[in-house]
């Protein structure tokens, strides 16, 4: 998916119950900051996460916000820090 800011498995969950992925799978990673709003997921299903934290080995944790893409399109970052 190009328009995807973050690869990530949505379903998936750290012991926080936070859905996570890596530094590797972020398209643009100089985006990827604690409080950014990115579009993430894979070709099944995406949604607009928030960045919770980013851990020193490249661990992005986030979490989903409610509700459509489309009705959160309007909160994605989309300028480079």
């Amino acid at each position: 998916m190009d328009n995807l800011d973050l690869v990530a498995d949505l379903n998936a969950q750290d012991d926080d119950g936070l859905g996570w992925s890596t530094l590797a799978d972020a398209h643009m990673p100089e985006r990827v900051r604690s409080g950014a709003m990115l579009l993430a997921g894979n070709s099944q299903a995406q949604a607009v996460v928030r960045i919770v934290a980013i851990d020193e080995d490249g661990q992005i944790h986030f979490s989903i916000l409610p509700g459509s893409v489309s009705k959160n399109r309007h909160l994605l970052d989309r300028t480079v820090a």
